[in-house]
């Protein structure tokens, strides 16, 4: 769930295990528009032409919230450091282009089950600022069958190795095994 500057404000277990977590970073690299315009590091890949339908998308969005907001200065104060920041935002931001949220596909690599393609959808409620992005994919796909998986793994994390336990463990005996199997 994010808020109308796109400051995360609450995420459930799949979202961090499929997104990563920010909780633990500071409130403006907690934010979706920062991270994506300062270049932050992202499990979401975007074809060229997604990637720019999603640059639309956002500052459009901020446009539409610095309208509703006039002395909101958490948020004016944002929109100055993208545009410092990110010459392309400075130049999205002039020409003014009109926020409108579409259902996208989304390819999500993530570090221990690998790519999959999701279907993303922020859901919005006339009135409100919050937005809710859902990621889901279709049903019985081997999609969803990596993002189940992404669930049951959580934050776990099977990419490191604990150096004592290396240290005390050789692999060469069993590399060996193999080196004379015959071929079939």
């Amino acid at each position: 769930v994010c808020d109308a500057s796109w400051q995360r404000v609450a995420a459930n277990d799949l979202a961090i295990a499929l997104l990563g977590d920010f909780s633990g970073l500071p409130e403006r690299k907690q934010n979706i528009a920062w991270r994506h315009f300062a270049g932050c590091p992202s499990p979401v890949q975007h074809t060229p032409e997604g990637l720019e339908r999603f640059d639309r998308e956002l500052v459009g969005d901020l446009h539409d919230a610095t309208a509703r907001h006039p002395d909101d200065a958490r948020l004016r104060q944002l929109v100055a450091d993208l545009r410092e920041i990110s010459p392309h935002f400075a130049a999205l931001w002039e020409e003014r282009p009109i926020a409108e949220q579409a259902a996208s596909r989304k390819l999500v690599v993530h570090p221990q089950v690998g790519p999959m393609t999701l279907d993303c959808d922020v859901l919005t409620v006339r009135g409100s600022d919050l937005r809710l992005v859902v990621y889901t994919a279709a049903p019985g796909s081997d999609d969803a069958r990596a993002l189940a998986l992404v669930g049951a793994l959580g934050l776990q994390s099977f990419g490191q190795c604990v150096p004592e336990v290396l240290a005390s463990h050789s692999l060469e005996p069993a590399a060996d095994e193999f080196r004379g199997a015959p071929e079939s």
